[in-house]
C-alpha cells in the first residue's frame, strides 16, 4: 500500500495564498508516496504554483457558491453531529446573530463537501492509504479533516492542524466568533501553533493541553547578506499585500514628517489597495522621500530583490499578525526591523537588539523616532543590529530546519521511519 498524506488548505496551490507551503511541500516526498491536496477555488482557475507528479490537487467550488457543490454537501451537513453541537453553542454562550449562523453554515457545507470529495477519490484509488490528515488552518480545512476521518471510520487516524493568526484569535473576526474552533481543537491529535503567544491564547480559552506543540514558520536561507551601503539615503523596505490591516498608509504618514534627510522606501507587494496607496504617497510625501512600488511579485522575486538591492531597515506596521514571515525573510539577509508588537511579532523582534517594537496603536512620531535612530546610530551599533537579526533567524526561524522538523513529526505520528526524528 502506498503511503498518502491528505492536506487541506485554504487555496494553495491556487492564487497567492499560503506562500509558506512552498517551502514545506517539497519535503513530503521523503516520507509519503503521494500527497492529495484538497483546496477551494473557482471553476476555471488554474494552479499558480507548480506541484510535482507525487501531488494531486482536488479542487472544491463550494466557497465560490457553486450550486451543485452546495447541494451535494447538504446531506452530509444534516447528518453532521458537529454541526448540531455548534448550533447549540451559537444559541447559547456564543450569542446568536444571523451573520454567525451564516458563517457556521458556510463552514459546514464546505467541510462536508471537501470530505465527500476526498472520500470519493480514496475509493477510486484503493492503493493509497491515508497515513495522516493535515490541515494548514484551524478552521474549514481542520473541520474537513475531522469529517473525512469520520467518514473513513478510522478514529485512530492522526489529524494534525497548524494555526496562524486570523484562525486563532476571535477578536480578529468581525463577529468575534470563529465557527467550530473548540470542537476542532478537541478533535485534533496535534495543534501546531506558530508562536508562544498563540499557544497562550489557546491555553486561556481551552486549558493546558499536551496536544499543543510549538512549530514555528521560517524563511529560506540563501546564505547571502543584503548589500550594506552608506545610510544616506536611508533605505527602507516593506513587504505585504496592500490591504487595510497592513496599514501601509501609516508608513506614508510617518515619512511625511521627515523633512531633513533623504529616504528611499521600497514596498514589495500588490493588492486591491495599491493604486490608492500610490496616490496617497504621491500627494503627501516630500521631495526628500523616493518611493518605489514593485506591485505583485513571486516569492522567488522577493528573495532576488533582497539579494541585489540594499536595504537598511524593514518596516511592518500591521494591525494584526501571526508571526510576520516577511520580517523573517529580511532578517535572513541581516536586515533589522521596526514592527508593531502584535501576535507573535515580539518573539521575532527583540526590542533594541535586532529592531524596535511599536505599540499596536503607535503614534506617527514614534515610528519617525525609530527610523531616525537607525539613520543616526554609529556604524558598529548598526552592524550589531544586523548581526542580531541574522542570529535570531538562524536560531528560531530557519525554514530548512523548522519545516523538516515539522514534516518529520507528521511522519512520526503515523509511524513512518525517519532518520531525523
Amino acid at each position: 500500500m502506498k503511503k498518502l498524506l491528505v492536506l487541506f488548505t485554504n487555496g494553495y496551490p491556487y492564487g497567492s495564498s499560503e506562500p509558506f507551503l512552498e517551502n514545506e511541500v517539497p519535503l513530503y516526498k521523503e516520507y509519503f508516496d503521494k500527497v492529495l491536496i484538497v483546496t477551494p477555488c473557482r471553476k476555471g482557475d488554474r494552479p499558480t504554483r507548480t506541484v510535482d507528479d507525487s501531488i494531486e490537487v482536488l479542487p472544491d467550488y463550494t466557497l465560490a457558491k457553486d450550486l451543485p457543490s452546495i447541494l451535494s454537501a447538504i446531506p452530509g451537513m444534516l447528518r453532521d453531529k458537529m454541526f448540531y453541537r455548534e448550533l447549540k453553542l451559537l444559541f447559547g454562550r456564543e450569542g446568536f446573530s444571523f451573520k454567525k449562523l451564516y458563517d457556521l453554515v458556510v463552514a459546514s457545507l464546505c467541510a462536508n463537501h471537501r470530505a465527500k470529495q476526498a472520500l470519493r477519490w480514496l475509493k477510486k484509488h484503493p492503493e493509497h492509504t491515508p497515513q495522516v490528515l493535515y490541515s494548514y488552518w484551524i478552521n474549514i480545512p481542520a473541520y474537513s479533516a475531522l469529517r473525512l476521518r469520520k467518514r473513513l471510520k478510522r478514529p485512530t487516524l492522526p489529524c494534525v492542524t497548524r494555526c496562524h493568526g486570523f484562525d486563532v484569535y476571535h477578536e480578529r473576526s468581525s463577529t468575534g466568533y470563529l465557527p467550530f474552533q473548540q470542537q476542532l481543537f478537541e478533535g485534533m491529535n496535534q495543534v501546531a501553533v506558530i508562536s508562544q503567544q498563540a499557544k497562550g491564547y489557546f491555553q486561556q480559552r481551552y486549558g493546558a493541553s499536551e496536544k499543543m506543540k510549538l512549530h514555528r514558520l521560517g524563511a529560506w536561507d540563501y546564505g547571502i547578506e543584503n548589500p550594506v551601503t552608506d545610510r544616506a539615503p536611508l533605505r527602507l523596505v516593506s513587504c505585504a499585500r496592500v490591504v487595510p490591516l497592513k496599514r501601509l498608509n501609516r508608513i506614508v504618514d510617518a515619512l511625511c514628517l521627515i523633512k531633513n534627510r533623504p529616504i528611499y522606501w521600497t514596498h514589495i507587494g500588490g493588492g486591491e489597495g495599491l493604486a490608492e496607496l500610490e496616490r496617497y504617497a504621491a500627494e503627501r510625501l516630500g521631495e526628500n522621500v523616493t518611493v518605489h512600488f514593485t506591485g505583485a511579485v513571486t516569492n522567488e522575486q522577493v528573495y532576488r530583490i533582497y539579494m541585489e538591492q540594499s536595504f537598511h531597515v524593514a518596516l511592518n506596521v500591521s494591525e494584526t499578525e501571526g508571526v510576520p514571515v516577511s520580517v523573517m525573510e529580511t532578517m535572513s539577509f541581516h536586515i533589522p526591523a521596526i514592527a508593531t508588537a502584535v501576535g507573535g511579532t515580539a518573539e521575532l523582534v527583540d526590542h533594541g537588539k535586532n529592531g524596535f517594537l511599536l505599540p499596536k496603536d503607535f503614534a506617527d512620531e514614534t515610528l519617525v523616532e525609530y527610523i531616525r535612530r537607525f539613520a543616526d546610530m554609529p556604524d558598529e551599533e548598526y552592524r550589531s543590529f544586523r548581526r542580531s537579526a541574522r542570529r535570531k533567524f538562524e536560531t528560531d526561524y530557519h525554514a530548512q530546519t523548522n519545516y523538516r522538523r515539522f514534516v518529520s513529526r507528521l511522519a512520526q505520528m503515523c509511524n513512518i521511519p525517519s532518520d531525523s526524528l
